[in-house]
C-alpha cells in the first residue's frame, strides 16, 4: 500500500506542467488547514468570552 502510495507520488511528480506545482499545491493545503484552525480558536475564545459576559450580567450580586 505504502509503494502504490508513493508510486502516485512519483507520477504526479514526474507529470507536472510546472516546476514545484506539487509542492505548492501542498502549500496551499497546509495553509488552509492553518487557516481553518485560526478560525476554529478564534470562535473558540468569542464564546468563551460570551459566556463569561451572560454569566456576570445574570449574576445577582452584580445587580444594580
Amino acid at each position: 500500500m505504502l509503494q502504490r502510495a508513493r508510486r502516485v507520488m512519483l507520477d504526479l511528480h514526474e507529470d507536472e506542467s510546472g516546476p514545484n506545482t506539487v509542492e505548492w499545491v501542498l502549500l496551499i493545503i497546509i495553509a488552509l488547514i492553518l487557516l481553518v484552525a485560526i478560525f476554529l480558536f478564534a470562535q473558540f475564545v468569542i464564546n468563551q468570552f460570551k459566556q463569561r459576559q451572560q454569566s456576570v450580567e445574570q449574576d445577582p450580586f452584580l445587580q444594580n
